[in-house]
């Protein structure tokens, strides 16, 4: 499988250095879903001691929120340097989580491993040469039968699909991305939930869905938030 462009590693690896000594706030989306009770959420609350998967944690936000919980976690990011940084950060927090390099298409984890995974803005990224569909096949190979996923879901209308390139396969080509880490990269897009759930439907079942519309001083982020559980059988 073909590796993606080296800029994208080394952006974000340099982004989050950046970043290193500062505090860190989890991202509101994965706080609701995990603590509260909506109408229309149909989700089992994990319990302490489950095995979480943060998928691409960055800074950790979500790391640390996830290891206050008394989860069992663990982590990919894309460089190995990411993950000395944040590794370090939890250590200065008191966690301790078992956090690896690995990619959406290539997770380091044996099959039917995690009660629970966890893709805050990152499932959707593409490698060159692959598919959405490759992620989702990985992300379900290294989950138990009926563990949960949970995750947000770019929508078409989104700021860093301004000016994209359409392809095939249903992703884009970023050309304008304000923060300058993803221009020429691939991202996939939805433009409604219905259309989410068909192309997860092979993998995925009983979902819940959100949408966040939200307006930060000129940049318009419009995700969709799922969540569904592995399809027995898989």
């Amino acid at each position: 499988m073909a590796n993606p462009p080296l800029s994208i590693d080394h952006s974000y690896e340099q982004f989050y250095a950046q970043r290193a000594g500062l505090r860190v706030y989890p991202t509101e989306f994965v706080v609701r879903t995990f603590l509260a009770k909506y109408p229309k959420l149909d989700f089992r609350k994990p319990q302490a001691g489950e095995r979480v998967l943060d998928v691409a944690f960055g800074d950790g936000r979500n790391t640390v929120f996830l290891c206050d919980q008394g989860y069992a976690v663990s982590g990919i990011e894309i460089t190995e340097g990411i993950v000395q940084q944040t590794a370090q950060r939890l250590a200065r927090l008191g966690h301790q989580a078992d956090l690896r390099v690995g990619r959406n298409s290539r997770m380091p984890f044996d099959s039917n491993y995690f009660d629970y995974v966890l893709a805050c803005h990152c499932c959707y990224y593409c490698d060159e040469g692959e598919a959405f569909a490759d992620n989702m096949r990985e992300y379900a190979r290294v989950m138990k039968p009926g563990a949960w996923l949970v995750a947000s879901v770019a929508s078409s209308e989104s700021y860093i699909f301004k000016g994209a390139i359409p392809l095939e396969d249903g992703s884009l080509r970023i050309q304008a991305d304000p923060y300058g880490n993803r221009d020429g990269y691939r991202l996939h897009a939805f433009s409604s939930s219905g259309q989410i759930e068909a192309y997860l439907s092979p993998w995925f079942e009983r979902f819940s869905f959100g949408f966040a519309d939200n307006d930060y001083f000129g940049v318009t982020e419009r995700l969709f938030w799922v969540v569904c559980q592995k399809r027995q059988g898989i």
